[in-house]
């Protein structure tokens, strides 16, 4: 996590969801081809090697596990969606 941002913080509504999507945004790009950004609205286009390396990456952002059970389209086909389930992993809320 950044300094100064905790887990609580991100839990919370409204800024700590654009923090939380700005984040996961600059891992997708560390990782997508031709480092693009994912559209909000569509799926990305992460090979599978490449989506690993994000999942990884979002639990050392973020400080949480991801369940490998969780490893679907409700939580990870859009930005959206994967912002929703990083929240609710901060929260303590089941995915």
């Amino acid at each position: 996590m950044t300094p100064g941002t905790t887990a609580a913080k991100l839990a919370q509504p409204a800024a700590a969801e654009q923090e939380v999507h700005a984040r996961l945004v600059r891992l997708y790009r560390s990782v997508a081809p031709g480092g693009r950004s994912p559209r909000d609205a569509e799926r990305g286009e992460l090979d599978s090697l490449a989506f690993l390396e994000f999942i990884e990456l979002i639990e050392l952002e973020f400080g949480i596990a991801i369940d490998t059970r969780d490893l679907d389209d409700d939580n990870f086909a859009t930005t959206a969606a994967a912002t929703a389930y990083v929240r609710r992993k901060l929260a303590g809320g089941a995915p």
